[in-house]
């Protein structure tokens, strides 16, 4: 019996909506455009946060885990010379690689001074010795040829890799692409150039690559002065600190004499600073959000209550007739939640429809893969909206029109 009561006033409810289709749509269209706001807002930092975070893990240090090694220590005030450094190698690298599920690579680098010349010119170039996973763990793109394998590296194979810029110098005034499989003079050694880089706009350092000898220094008489450095990149940003705690064991347990000498370093300012501004962001536009559903259930309490004022000979004629204070509660409360269900379901497909077209307009400004990205519990909140903005906002006038007397309904109209 309740549940026929309940139905009954529903559907009274619904009856009334479409009786005055202006009016309901004028109360819809505050809903529809705070969930507009909410389901385009949702997708799109959703993009924008994926997009962001490739872009970190690929381009920035924000999730790399240093290990360098340092020649003075600083204890109580005074600074006194390490004397027993190590000196990382190929054989630390491969165990490195396993020091934790946090870790997704490792790379062995050594950068130093170095003069490249090729067909009768020489130049002072930024030379770096790496492992062959240099390429995938930064954003290196080879234009022409390849880049160095893990075989060449373990037979320290003769070879380089040339910077866009410097083969440009190099081979003027041929293309750059020219001296891919010819011989230039790295130091003192020549080498056979297996790639160029591709170009980059604003590209202003001379730079070559070349697999990192055996010993970790690119020189052997350099040894003392151009130090390896191992670079683990971090699963994904928020596993940084995790990284961090495995490098610290795994350094602890394979260098426990020279501990002091291993400087553990990691970008968590710029991590946190990131976290933050995602957070910022996300919040900011969630206000604003917030603010425009506020204003949608404002419409839609403003309609229901000039729709109490109205009827009251209706409601008058209902009570009188047994309908209790519950029924007309639920009648009225119907009208406001199905009010803002309808706004929602056009609100969300609309935000659905800003959002792709907002993306594509970012794509088409600023060459950024930005794509929105649905999610279920995107929808998920916005029947959650729905359902707030309908039950807060429809429960004043639905209390005040059931608190109505027939006597005192019939005097009012």
């Amino acid at each position: 019996m309740r549940h026929s009561a309940y139905w009954e006033s529903v559907r009274v409810g619904l009856d009334s909506l479409r009786a005055h289709p202006t009016r309901t749509l004028l109360s819809t269209s505050g809903v529809t455009i705070g969930v507009l706001a909410l389901v385009a807002t949702l997708s799109i930092t959703d993009g924008v946060d994926r997009w962001s975070r490739a872009l970190i893990e690929r381009e920035s240090s924000v999730q790399d885990v240093v290990l360098s090694t340092r020649r003075v220590v600083e204890a109580d005030g005074l600074t006194r010379r390490v004397h027993h450094r190590p000196v990382f190698t190929l054989e630390d690298w491969s165990a490195a690689r396993a020091a934790g599920p946090a870790i997704a690579s490792v790379v062995l680098t050594v950068s130093g001074p170095a003069e490249v010349a090729a067909n009768g010119r020489r130049r002072s170039v930024l030379l770096t010795g790496c492992t062959a996973n240099l390429v995938a763990f930064t954003d290196l793109d080879v234009g022409a040829g390849r880049f160095f394998s893990e075989v060449e590296v373990q037979r320290g194979a003769s070879v380089v890799v040339l910077g866009h810029r410097l083969a440009e110098e190099l081979a003027a005034p041929r293309d750059p692409l020219w001296l891919v499989g010819r011989m230039v003079r790295v130091g003192d050694a020549r080498r056979e150039v297996v790639g160029v880089l591709a170009a980059r706009p604003g590209e202003a350092e001379l730079v070559a690559f070349v697999p990192v000898a055996r010993r970790g220094a690119l020189d052997p008489a350099e040894a003392d002065r151009l130090t390896p450095v191992l670079r683990f990149k971090a699963a994904s940003v928020e596993r940084v600190p995790e990284a961090r705690g495995a490098v610290l064991d795994w350094v602890a347990q394979r260098w426990a004499r020279e501990r002091e000498a291993i400087e553990v370093t990691v970008g968590l300012e710029r991590l946190e600073n990131t976290r933050k501004g995602m957070l910022l962001t996300r919040l900011i536009l969630g206000v604003l959000v917030a603010l425009m559903l506020a204003i949608g259930g404002i419409g839609i309490m403003n309609v229901l209550l000039a729709s109490v004022a109205e009827r009251t000979r209706e409601i008058g004629i209902r009570k009188a007739v047994g309908a209790r204070a519950r029924d007309v509660w639920l009648h009225f409360l119907a009208e406001s939640v199905v009010i803002a269900a309808a706004g929602s379901l056009l609100g969300a497909l609309l935000g659905a429809l800003v959002a792709v077209g907002a993306t594509a307009g970012f794509r088409a400004a600023t060459q950024a893969p930005i794509h929105p990205i649905f999610r279920a519990a995107t929808f998920g909140w916005v029947v959650l909206a729905a359902l707030l903005v309908g039950v807060v906002f429809g429960t004043y006038p639905a209390r005040l029109a059931a608190r109505l007397t027939p006597v005192e309904a019939m005097q009012r109209e």
